[in-house]
């Protein structure tokens, strides 16, 4: 660690030497008892010798005032003539002769400057007069180096001013300035602490004391120092010469330590900061919720309204800050690991499978945050396409509530084994924000049995007002952090990184939490426009008979397909048509009513991409919108298909391969 040895034409210690050399040539003789400053003892002292000055001659006042003036403008050449005048006026006066040494110290003269210091010593042996031989004998110029003897003297001769006077602010002063030239770190810090605290709001005691505990490698002490000393009015520029002079002898990782904290507090904040809005907007969209809207439409209005734009706003600050955050999490791993690493060596004991391990980890925790920030979607079909033209009845129903609803129908409808529901876009960003991507609806087959055109109407209507509201266009920013989230997490299960201690993985956990929070709030909100949507068009009833259908025949079908699949997989039979299929195993219909009513009345949960369903009955039934029947809104949706046994055989082979994939084998069925 570096040292400091402060010495007169060091930068930042040349100025305050002057400074304390003014305070050293004033007499002992009448010093103000319990001075504050060291300006206080200059000023009380300049009165008490003028006026002394007035006793013995008079006339020598006017000498007295004419060479301070000459000094405090550094007119040294003139000054010296003038100290000299006077003490060839009064030649037992040692101020005189003192301040003459002081004049000719500043001009460079050491030599003659020292002697003539020896002399006003020799006239009177006070405090005064040794401190300023003190610092003459320490000091060094360009021409007269201080040699080791005269450095020992000095010191003795500060002391001995200390002795003589300990009351004096000057003498403590001149004490430590010479223990540091002296290399005496300990007595310099003993005397400008007692500098400091004779006067506490003394820029010169904290600035010497900065300058001992430095001298003693207490390098942030001696910032704390040097930072009060400035706030007590230390000089602008002996301030920056030590603060630099202590930043460049700090190691590097105490130079990186503040930004790092910063920059750590500053992310740690964002989290904050997002995971309350989070919660904020969360409050906020139950209230739009259970706000009536002013016109009969499933149209954000009012606060909804303005809760999108918001959304819209966090979760793309939430993207950004995930991004932003990779090269932070990168630094936090390697850090991490290398601490940990340098902990080993530092001890003494080097684990060679532990570090092996730390840096296999390490390496494999950065290419799975790499794998996720650049992995590229697969563009997969969500389910088995199905031509609606080979479907005319169930497109044209299509058609006719895309038409109430007021949007463009789908374009493509994907089948898929099980219960699903939902409405995507597919295509470019530029597509879908300019209202031309393919439109797709999914439909899980698996919803369809016992549901009727009245209440499937009102679903599609509730799917349609997604369309209808913008909530399936754009979102590819939120879309692709999502995707980097799993793919990441993904990676470091697989790889055995998913622990506490790894901050990827903390990081990832954390944000996950956060953003969930909001894109799913987001999503909550939708839902609930899209109820309206739903509710408007065909009417409360129809809406909660069609939403309790999905909920109740998610929990039946999981029950039946289970318990259908259990059974052919054990007794290695073929499965021709899971749909047609019924298991010889009863079904607990009473368990199926049990989990329905306990799904209906669960309490939503925060991270829950839509709101409870008990909410969502509540909200429409506020609504008060009649259900008008129509014809035909009693007809099974099965009857608008024309082909159900190849669309349940089709998919019943899809979900044999799909247990395939996951070690179940099931002998295929016999071709027809």
């Amino acid at each position: 660690m570096r040292r400091y040895q402060f010495s007169p034409s060091s930068g930042f210690g040349f100025g305050l030497l002057v400074f304390l050399a003014l305070f050293l040539t004033f007499p002992q003789t009448g010093r103000c008892a319990s001075p504050t400053s060291l300006q206080e003892e200059v000023v009380a002292l300049d009165a008490q010798l003028e006026a002394q000055l007035w006793k013995i001659d008079p006339d020598a006042v006017t000498l007295f005032q004419e060479a301070r003036a000459q000094s405090d403008a550094q007119q040294f050449d003139r000054a010296r003539d003038t100290w000299g005048r006077l003490f060839a006026r009064l030649p037992t006066f040692s101020p005189a002769v003192r301040r003459e040494a002081w004049a000719e110290w500043s001009l460079g003269l050491r030599k003659t400057a020292i002697n003539h210091a020896r002399q006003a010593l020799s006239l009177e042996a006070n405090a005064d007069n040794y401190s300023a031989l003190a610092i003459m004998l320490g000091s060094s110029t360009e021409d007269s180096q201080a040699t080791t003897t005269e450095i020992t003297e000095a010191l003795r001769c500060a002391q001995t001013a200390v002795q003589l006077d300990p009351d004096s602010l000057s003498a403590r002063a001149g004490l430590a300035e010479i223990a540091l030239t002296a290399n005496n770190s300990t007595l310099a810090l003993k005397a400008a602490e007692e500098l400091v605290r004779r006067a506490p709001r003394e820029p010169v005691g904290e600035y010497l004391r900065a300058l001992a505990q430095a001298n003693l490698g207490e390098l942030d002490a001696a910032e704390r120092s040097l930072e009060t000393a400035r706030a007590n009015g230390l000089d602008a520029t002996v301030y920056r010469g030590l603060h630099e002079a202590i930043e460049k002898s700090q190691p590097a990782s105490h130079r990186w330590f503040g930004p790092i904290v910063a920059t750590l507090a500053l992310w740690l904040g964002g989290f904050g900061l997002l995971f309350g809005l989070g919660a904020l907007l969360s409050r906020w969209t139950l209230r739009a919720a259970a706000r009536l809207p002013s016109t009969a439409s499933g149209q954000a209005q009012g606060l909804a309204a303005v809760l999108r734009h918001v959304y819209q706003a966090v979760i793309g600050m939430s993207c950004l800050f995930y991004w932003l955050s990779q090269p932070l999490v990168f630094v936090l791993v390697l850090g991490a690991a290398g601490g940990l690493i340098y902990l080993c060596f530092a001890i003494g004991h080097i684990p060679i499978y532990l570090i092996l391990a730390l840096v296999v980890g390490t390496l494999s925790t950065m290419a799975a945050m790499l794998r996720g920030m650049f992995t590229r979607p697969k563009d997969e079909d969500p389910g088995l396409p199905l031509e609606l033209a080979s479907e005319p009845r169930f497109a044209a129903l299509l058609d006719e509530v895309a038409k109430r609803v007021g949007t463009r129908p789908v374009d493509t409808l994907y089948l898929t084994p099980g219960t699903d529901l939902a409405v995507m876009e597919r295509g470019t960003l530029f597509r879908q924000m300019s209202g031309r991507a393919n439109r797709c609806l999914i439909l899980g087959v698996g919803v369809l049995d016992g549901l009727t055109l009245g209440p499937f109407k009102s679903i599609l209507a509730h799917e349609y007002g997604h369309f209808s509201n913008k909530d399936t266009s754009g979102g590819q920013l939120a879309l692709a952090v999502r995707r980097s989230l799993h793919t990441t997490a993904a990676q470091l299960v697989e790889d055995g990184n998913a622990k506490w201690f790894n901050p990827a993985w903390l990081f990832l956990y954390g944000f996950y939490k956060v953003f969930l929070r909001i894109s799913q709030g987001a999503s909550r909100l939708q839902e609930v426009m899209a109820d309206r949507w739903a509710a408007f068009l065909y009417g409360t009833e129809a809406f909660k008979a069609g939403l309790g259908h999905v909920v109740r025949r998610a929990i039946e079908f999981q029950a039946y397909a289970s318990a259908s699949i259990e059974e052919v997989a054990q007794a290695r039979q073929p499965l021709p048509n899971l749909y047609a299929h019924r298991p010889a195993q009863k079904i607990d219909h009473a368990a199926i009513d049990e989990e329905f009513k306990k799904t209906i009345a669960r309490e939503p949960s925060p991270y829950d991409s839509h709101p409870s369903t008990a909410d969502r009955f509540a909200w429409v039934e506020a609504l008060g919108v009649p259900s008008v029947p129509e014809p035909h809104d009693q007809q099974a949706v099965w009857s608008l298909f024309d082909g159900r046994e190849a669309i349940e055989t089709r998919l019943t082979e899809q979900v044999r391969h799909n247990l395939l994939s996951q070690g179940i084998e099931l002998p295929k069925p016999p071709v027809v």
